[in-house]
């Protein structure tokens, strides 16, 4: 078969928010076909050459009356949004508020007892000059 711009194949390997999946689109002579094989946990790159020589051939591909590119980006988003934040990122949220209020108050700390050190070392020296 004659590579062209009636004959081609498309793959896009991405993460829909719970698992990692593959979206192929093939046109042949002006017929689109669209399939996808989910992995599950990220693909490393021998299982990606595995499937791609052993498994690939044998995804069952659709016909597909129209043409539209797949915007994944917004796909994720929309997902995204329709879940609202997850529980984890809430909990990141206020460990992270309460890492920067203790970070705060040991800075306090910090330089409180810097300046009381300055403070003592010359008081120190005024004695010994006497």
């Amino acid at each position: 078969m004659k590579i062209s711009e009636e004959n081609y194949t498309i793959t896009t390997i991405y993460f829909d928010g719970q698992f990692w999946c593959a979206m192929i689109e093939k046109n042949v002579a002006g017929q689109n076909f669209s399939g996808r094989y989910v992995f599950g946990e990220e693909p490393s790159n021998p299982r990606l050459l595995n499937w791609m020589l052993y498994e690939f051939a044998k995804i069952k591909l659709l016909p597909v009356n129209e043409n539209r590119k797949i915007r994944f980006k917004k796909l994720a988003k929309r997902s995204y949004e329709a879940k609202g934040v997850p529980k984890s990122l809430k909990a990141f949220s206020a460990a992270q508020k309460e890492y920067a209020e203790n970070r705060k108050s040991q800075k306090r700390k910090q330089k409180k007892f810097v300046e009381e050190e300055k403070y003592l070392l010359k008081k120190e020296k005024k004695r010994k000059k006497r």
